[in-house]
């Protein structure tokens, strides 16, 4: 079969090559890929940027995926052959106490799809059964193979609404893949929401947004928009200062992005303006459940930010989206 590959830890050493077909083992299924997304992550991976040293290598790459079961190991229930099912990117141990309080993705021996182990950017995957999410919509894979990072962006936004449920004006400051969606999800939900970039942003995110109606601004200029509530979507060590200094006093800010670097918020804003911060990393088997069926409410919304690339171009497709030239790009086989 055809797979992406990480070879080693060298910057951007990544091609596509054949490798057998998986078999899978215990408790484990066969999973033919329909697509694959490419998640900031694999970039970062490919890159090897600061913080992802822990990447294995070599590993098959892909993390965001969609595909059918075609065949299953021992001990796994054979009707799942023939079903369409997404897996679950990051998993826990299972047995651990943050396990058991029902926090698998943050699990201190965690295991990412596609980072960790081989992953799903190649014809087959093979993936633990535990790890299946069934589809339970007629929907194309490539709006399907968005709900594991809709499934991260509704994770941020929950946390926000459960945290503050009076803050109905909320800042998203970001506008990649991941912020364009926390600014949808949140918008669908009744809040008022300023998506915030960068210059360069503006002639594909930030357009993008506005054409799909959300309201945007560049740079801190908020133009008079009351932020009672923020979520810190860019990665920016600047644009973290930014939320801690805007926010309105006693405001929220959840942070679901991953810097590169250490980002030194001033600690002195948090405790004299009472500011809460939450992270939220990853998400869990609901929030995929929550993501498919914001899927079917729109596909054709929800499918326009999608860029399609063949598997045998992945390495201009990981370009691409290293270069922010697509929203989110996607690999069939």
């Amino acid at each position: 079969m055809r797979a992406l590959v990480k070879r080693t830890n060298t910057p951007m050493d990544a091609v596509v090559l054949d490798r057998p077909t998986p078999e899978p083992g215990s408790g484990q299924v066969l999973v033919a890929t329909e697509a694959c997304g490419l998640c900031g992550s694999d970039v970062h991976a490919w890159k090897q940027d600061a913080g992802y040293d822990w990447v294995a290598s070599p590993v098959c790459m892909g993390h965001e995926a969609v595909g059918t079961v075609v065949e299953v190991g021992d001990g796994v229930d054979r009707r799942w052959i023939g079903r369409r099912v997404v897996p679950v990117s990051i998993d826990g141990c299972g047995r651990c106490s943050v396990c058991l309080r029902g926090l698998r993705q943050i699990c201190p021996d965690k295991a990412v799809l596609g980072l960790s182990f081989d992953g799903a950017a190649a014809e087959f995957f093979v993936v633990d059964e535990h790890r299946l999410v069934p589809v339970e919509h007629d929907l194309p894979a490539t709006v399907l193979v968005l709900t594991e990072p809709l499934s991260v962006a509704g994770r941020a936004v929950s946390h926000l609404q459960r945290a503050d449920p009076e803050a109905k004006n909320v800042v998203v400051s970001g506008p990649g893949p991941i912020g364009l969606m926390i600014a949808l999800l949140l918008s669908q939900s009744g809040h008022a929401v300023l998506l915030t970039g960068a210059p360069r942003d503006q002639d594909l995110r930030l357009a993008t947004a506005r054409s799909l109606g959300l309201a945007t601004a560049v740079g801190d200029d908020l133009g008079g928009f009351e932020a009672q509530g923020w979520i810190e979507a860019s990665g920016s060590g600047a644009g973290l200062g930014t939320a801690l200094r805007t926010v309105m006093p006693g405001g929220t800010v959840v942070v679901p992005a991953l810097f590169a670097s250490d980002a030194n918020p001033d600690m002195n804003l948090v405790t004299r303006r009472e500011i809460r911060i939450l992270g939220s990393y990853g998400s869990q088997r609901s929030d995929y459940v929550t993501a498919m069926n914001y899927l079917a409410t729109d596909p054709e919304m929800w499918g326009s930010l999608v860029t399609v690339r063949q598997l045998e171009d992945a390495i201009d497709a990981l370009e691409t989206a290293a270069a922010a030239q697509a929203f989110k790009v996607v690999l069939t086989p």
